[in-house]
């Protein structure tokens, strides 16, 4: 009886606790400025199966991803508003990709481009990554309605 009696307590916790919520902290993937929540998705253009849908539906990002080489990286970010956590839909966003010991110097400026993934807008590029190590991502983000940008600066550390 002892035995039953412990092989349910166990099944019961083990059931339990994978109920429980899992609550992870990565600061490395989301930045806050002034008035925006930045979070920044990147992935090796291999894993994508498909095309981005762009929102304006008339082209594909920078060609499609067929004739990229490995080494390209989808670098995405999501841009909420601080004060009332509504997605940014209409900004424009720059970013800047460079490595280095001295981070700032060269590196690559591109827009991103406004897409749809799962159903809601992100702006996105391609940026050639080819080295393991430190990558500073730059994220300039402007709206018509507001003078000036705001800039948020990720790490990103490609293994």
């Amino acid at each position: 009886m002892n035995k039953i009696f412990t092989i349910l307590m166990m099944a019961a916790l083990t059931f339990g606790l994978a109920l429980q919520p899992v609550y992870a902290k990565d600061d490395a993937f989301h930045v806050e400025s002034g008035s925006y929540r930045v979070y920044l998705g990147v992935v090796p253009v291999s894993l994508l199966n498909k095309n981005p849908d762009l929102v304006d539906q008339d082209r594909q990002l920078h060609g499609g991803i067929a004739q990229l080489p490995a080494t390209m990286q989808h670098v995405m970010v999501a841009v909420f508003r601080k004060d009332n956590n509504a997605r940014v839909l209409d900004a424009t966003v720059i970013a800047k990709v460079s490595r280095g010991k001295i981070f700032g110097l060269g590196g690559n400026e591109k827009p991103l481009e406004k897409m749809v993934t799962s159903g809601a807008v992100a702006y996105a590029n391609f940026f050639d990554m080819p080295d393991r190590g430190d990558y500073r991502i730059e994220v300039n983000i402007f709206e018509s309605h507001k003078t000036g940008s705001e800039k948020v600066r990720f790490t990103y550390v490609k293994n």
